[in-house]
């Protein structure tokens, strides 16, 4: 799959469906069709979101399900790649993406919109159920199960729940627990996180020392190679 065309500066679903081209001949064409909701579920969660290393954060996510190395890239993991970021840095954007998503789609979503639940992880479970069954929310529930389960997966919570001594401002003990948490992780987030740190690693925020980052990656990535080759 090849994720081309990033949006630079969109405001709706609609432009952005137009503007992230999401196209490979041979994938097959109802998996691309949910794809492309689900990237337009990721755009309107991020929509005030940028990069700290420059560009519209949407961009991030995406570049991630591309990387992901082929044996692992099922519509499934895919999905958690492009939210995979939701649940830790935007789920109060969640009922807006849902009402965006009832305005360009209708459908399942005007139910999700009906049945709006509390808790931010139902509310991406119903809206991932939606983008795979459009037409019929409890068809689609399972497919929005396994994702969020995988998203779940990826988020990290710092300081941790049951941690009361964890230092919120302390980003070195933050760096070091997510790498200890790898090796916890199953084969589809460890391939999705591996794609994370490449596409980080590549996308440097300026002025950071270049020495230290290449480190800090490199722990990453023995930590994740360490984990998929066990």
């Amino acid at each position: 799959m090849t994720i081309v065309n990033y949006a630079s500066s969109p405001t709706s679903v609609s432009e952005y469906l137009e503007e992230i081209n999401m196209i490979n001949e041979s994938e097959n064409k109802d998996n691309m069709q949910v794809l492309m909701r689900v990237a337009a579920l990721g755009a309107t969660a991020h929509q005030n979101q940028n990069r700290k290393s420059g560009g519209n954060y949407i961009r991030h996510p995406l570049a991630v399900a591309a990387l992901i190395e082929q044996e692992w890239m099922t519509l499934e993991n895919t999905s958690v790649a492009i939210c995979h970021d939701i649940l830790e840095d935007v789920p109060e954007m969640l009922e807006e993406a849902a009402r965006e998503m009832a305005l360009t789609f209708g459908g399942a979503f005007d139910e999700v919109r009906s049945n709006w639940p509390a808790d931010s992880n139902q509310q991406l479970k119903l809206l991932l159920a939606a983008c795979k069954s459009p037409s019929n929310l409890s068809e689609g529930l399972e497919f929005g199960e396994t994702v969020t389960n995988g998203v779940l997966e990826l988020t990290v919570v710092w300081p941790r729940p049951d941690h009361p001594e964890d230092d919120p401002k302390d980003k070195v003990s933050k760096k070091q627990y997510e790498v200890e948490r790898i090796q916890n992780l199953s084969m589809n987030a460890a391939s999705v996180t591996k794609a994370d740190k490449t596409f980080n690693s590549r996308h440097p925020i300026p002025g950071r020392d270049p020495v230290k980052e290449s480190a800090k990656y490199q722990r990453y990535f023995d930590a994740v190679d360490k984990r998929m080759n066990s």
